[in-house]
């Protein structure tokens, strides 16, 4: 009877474990996928300015030459 209830401690600890890690993976993911998001964001503001800067700079160019 003894190694029963011991035997069944150690399943439920397990199980427990395997729900708190499987729990805290997906939170994780989605931290994850939030940070991807937001770099990928700030990644196509800083290309968007930055060819914004370089069509600015030729046409004042230009408009220096003429």
């Amino acid at each position: 009877m003894k190694n029963i209830i011991i035997a069944a401690s150690v399943i439920g600890a397990a199980a427990a474990g395997v729900v708190m890690y499987m729990r805290n993976r997906d939170r994780a993911d989605a931290a994850l996928a939030n940070v991807k998001d937001a770099a990928k964001n700030a990644y196509r503001k800083m290309d968007k300015l930055t060819r914004k800067a370089g069509r600015r700079a030729n046409h004042a160019m230009k408009e220096a030459m003429a």
